[in-house]
């Protein structure tokens, strides 16, 4: 025997919606203003009065306002459909799309207090008040529906809006009364970033009152004299097509030798840097069609890619936090302490913020984790004051989580998060050359290597601190083990994350022994430090393995490289032809070498070569993409192998060839070559990037390989 039990939902709830979902005050302030902008309101005034004899938070806004039949059908309802059904989709007269779509942000006003004060009029209209004590109407009825009500008044003649439109939410009874001076200062910070600051023509401004805590925020800078001492500036819009126009800027300050530069406007496809390893999400497309068509199929930004996320565009503006620097650039003390709570990527749709991207603490696009593990001149979160803007039509796949803090996590997101970060990657390599020229200027040091280079600033302090005879010798043992390392290193074939991470640990190191001894610290400590070295270096060094040196056929060598991307040539379509294998133009002889190694550097080359092939057919259209490999001797010269493409050609200066960290490859972190350079220094040969027709004096080459020729050349023994 059955029985009909009703489904009942306790008055609970409604606490649950706002108090508890909410995560703070500041949260709960957004949702009060973004409920101002959905009413088409020029202006917002949120104030915080603390002092009144009824301490109060209010939110004011000149919107079109509510009528009786609003506030009963939409305000007072939960979960209302106002904001979500077609007719409310459309845009309002200045052109807004209502940003609220779950019908639950006006319970956030519970984060703040527990009462609260509505009064609105609309044009033409009367004005209406009601005010609700929230806990007195959850106690008021066990269950929602059973008699929960709120009484409406009609005033006779207006109290707050006595020709215009608008409504004032107010609150009392708040949970919060005694806000320090740093709260205060957040949420000043909240309010001036909700509209977005970086766009002059917004038509939305909120304003924030603090009757007798003024002086609080009184010397706080504005956000146009933090952006005036911005050492870079990068502007950006990527269309619905995938391409992307952007501006550079290097504006440094007045210090030595430096000197500004300006570069674009540019319009040219949008290089993707690859998928996240460890987001196995990003690995697939969010809409599959075939097994092939995966993230890592392609290079370039695509319109697919797009879809529900609409165009974006956005700034960069990136600081240099050396105390030298920012003194030049007439940043006082105060600015640097601001720029430590603004710093970080904003988001906005249609010009109002996404909460909570760009607080402190929610690196989103993980820059300081990218800065940590890729060091090579990567910005972090606390270095950029930047904005992503999207288009609130046409980005539908983002959606807001309920709790308000961010996008759910879904294929959309994790597209737009990708794309991002190919825009901080292509600024990163522009900026990579002016922020070498900061930090050869704040170190009075040429292009040397940057260890060899420490080390010799190092050796230096120490002779003008007098200490020259207790430093000298430490030196001395670091540079012979630097150098025992430097061969373990080569000869391990590592390359990549670990050699990224062993450098930059190495240098970091050596650079706090040079401030303690500026600081004028006991040698003892530097000598401490230089313990630390020596078993950080010895902690990397069971990671490495040498390769005995072996006679190996030249054929070999290209043989097990080309094999190590077999599946490669085929899945990304791209043309190889290995004439060391074909016996009518292969030239037969040996190296001793040790093949692991010397295949290694060989696989790091062509690897180069299939992503910029395939770079050249994506972005220019055309042909296959096509790599040949052929090896050459010569009776006076020696040896040679050479990997050849069809690519666009060198991007760098040809001085550039081998330096650390020097890259325009999208998410390339510049040592695959480096590492080919020092295998070959280290068996007595050398490597040569060329123009692939220059080796037509050599072999007679296809025409087709008009791309870049990297050499290995081995010395006749």
């Amino acid at each position: 025997m059955a029985k009909s039990v009703p489904f009942r939902v306790q008055s609970h709830v409604l606490k649950l919606l706002g108090d508890q979902l909410i995560g703070h005050d500041r949260l709960a302030v957004f949702e009060l203003v973004k409920n101002s902008y959905d009413a088409d309101a020029r202006t917002v005034t949120v104030t915080l009065d603390l002092l009144a004899p009824v301490p109060k938070i209010s939110v004011r806004d000149d919107g079109i306002g509510m009528s009786a039949d609003t506030i009963e059908n939409a305000w007072l309802q939960v979960g209302t459909d106002s904001k979500r059904n077609a007719q409310a989709r459309k845009r309002s007269p200045l052109g807004r799309l209502p940003l609220g779509e779950k019908g639950v942000g006006r319970l956030a006003v519970q984060k703040l207090g527990d009462t609260i004060r509505l009064v609105t009029r609309q044009e033409g209209q009367p004005e209406h008040a009601f005010k609700i004590s929230w806990a007195a109407l959850i106690d008021s009825s066990r269950y929602l529906g059973d008699g929960l009500a709120v009484e409406v008044a009609e005033h006779a003649s207006p109290e707050e809006f006595e020709s215009e439109s608008g409504t004032l939410v107010e609150i009392t009874d708040l949970h919060h009364t005694d806000w320090s001076r740093r709260e205060i200062r957040d949420l000043y910070r909240l309010v001036t970033s909700l509209c977005n600051p970086f766009d002059d023509k917004s038509s939305f401004k909120v304003d924030l009152d603090l009757p007798g805590n003024e002086v609080a925020v009184a010397d706080l800078p504005s956000l146009n004299d933090m952006l005036a001492s911005a050492v870079w500036e990068f502007n950006f819009e990527i269309e619905e097509s995938g391409s992307i126009k952007w501006e550079y800027r290097f504006n440094p300050p007045k210090f030595k030798s430096l000197t500004s530069r300006t570069q674009g406007p540019v319009t040219e496809k949008l290089a993707l840097i690859d998928p996240d390893p460890d987001d196995v999400r990003l690995r697939t497309n969010p809409r599959p069609t075939t097994a092939k068509d995966k993230e890592d199929e392609y290079i370039f930004v695509r319109a697919e890619d797009l879809e529900g996320i609409g165009p974006i565009r956005g700034s960069i503006y990136a600081f240099h936090r050396r105390d030298e620097i920012l003194k030049a650039s007439g940043a006082p003390q105060q600015l640097k302490k601001w720029l430590e709570q603004q710093t970080g990527v904003r988001v906005y749709r249609d010009n109002i913020r996404v909460f909570n991207y760009g607080e402190a603490g929610e690196d989103w696009l993980g820059l300081d984790a990218r800065r940590i593990n890729r060091p090579a001149g990567k910005l972090g979160a606390q270095s950029v004051i930047a904005q992503v803007s999207l288009d609130l039509a046409k980005s539908t796949d983002l959606r807001e989580k309920t709790n308000r803090e961010g996008f759910d996590e879904n294929a959309a997101f994790r597209r737009l998060k990708r794309i991002s970060l190919s825009v901080f990657d292509l600024f990163q390599r522009l900026h990579s050359e002016d922020r070498s020229a900061i930090d050869r200027a704040l170190k009075g040091d040429e292009d040397s290597p940057p260890v060899q280079a420490a080390l010799e600033r190092l050796e230096a302090l120490g002779k003008k601190h007098n200490i020259e005879k207790e430093v000298k010798p430490v030196i001395q043992a670091i540079k012979a083990e630097l150098k025992s390392f430097q061969e373990v290193m080569v000869a391990s074939g590592l390359a990549g994350m670990n050699l990224a991470l062993i450098f930059h640990e190495i240098v970091h190191s050596i650079d706090r022994m040079q401030r303690r001894l500026q600081a004028g610290v006991d040698p003892e400590e530097v000598r401490k430090e230089v313990d630390h070295l020596r078993k950080l270096m010895e902690t990397f060094k069971p990671l490495l393995q040498r390769d005995p040196a072996r006679n190996v056929p030249a054929d070999d060598l290209v043989r097990r490289a080309i094999g190590f991307h077999a599946d490669r040539f085929a899945r990304h379509e791209v043309v190889v032809s290995n004439w060391t294998a074909d016996p009518e133009k292969r030239h037969d002889f040996s190296v001793s070498v040790p093949r692991g190694l010397m295949v290694g550097a060989l696989s790091n080359v062509i690897d180069n070569a299939i992503y910029w092939t395939r770079f050249r057919r994506e972005r220019d259209g055309g042909g296959p993409a096509a790599i040949l490999v052929f090896a050459s001797w010569d009776e006076e010269t020696g040896g040679m192998i050479a990997v050849c493409d069809n690519g666009p050609g060198f991007q760098l200066p040809r001085d550039f060839l081998g330096k650390p960290f020097s890259s325009t490859r999208a998410g390339g972190m510049g040592l695959g070559l480096f590492y080919c350079k020092a295998v070959m220094e280290s068996i007595g040969g050398s490597l040569e990037v060329v123009d692939a027709s220059e080796l037509n004096e050599v072999v007679a080459l296809p025409a087709a390989y008009d791309g870049t020729a990297v050499v290995f050349r081995f010395q006749k023994k």
